[in-house]
């Protein structure tokens, strides 16, 4: 699943690289509109370099429905094709953002890094120690 058609323009997501931290690997990917030479990236904590549903979603909501400050300076957005094409699809580009959700929200768990680990321990702690 790397891309997604929506009226008439087609999303594709590219792997491109993966990084290692010292919070786990940082997948990129890259980000491209039919009938637009623009693209974008997007970096995300995974150990799954694949594009699945949690990817798609995600480029959708940062590039085209969040619409971040950066978004319209680097992102599709500073295509005025891609912002007007969005504005007359807003409501079939939710849908399949809601489908994409769903889908997503099947998708087995992403493994928990030792930095996440390490956070639940603490929180579990601070609760303990709260009395709850």
């Amino acid at each position: 699943m790397n891309e997604l058609a929506i009226n008439g323009r087609t999303i594709t997501v590219t792997h491109v690289d993966t990084q290692p931290s010292e919070y786990g690997d940082i997948q990129r990917y890259r980000i491209e509109m039919s009938e637009s030479d623009v693209t974008a990236r997007l970096s995300g904590l995974s150990s799954d370099a694949a594009v699945n549903a949690r990817v798609m979603a995600s480029a959708i909501d940062c590039e085209l429905l969040l619409e971040y400050a950066g978004s319209d300076e680097t992102g599709l957005l500073r295509d005025p094709s891609i912002r007007e094409w969005r504005d007359q699809n807003r409501d079939l580009i939710e849908a399949e953002l809601a489908r994409l959700h769903k889908v997503a929200a099947a998708l087995p768990a992403e493994p928990m890094s030792d930095l996440e680990r390490s956070l639940w321990r603490a929180i579990e702690a601070d609760e303990r120690g709260r009395g709850g």
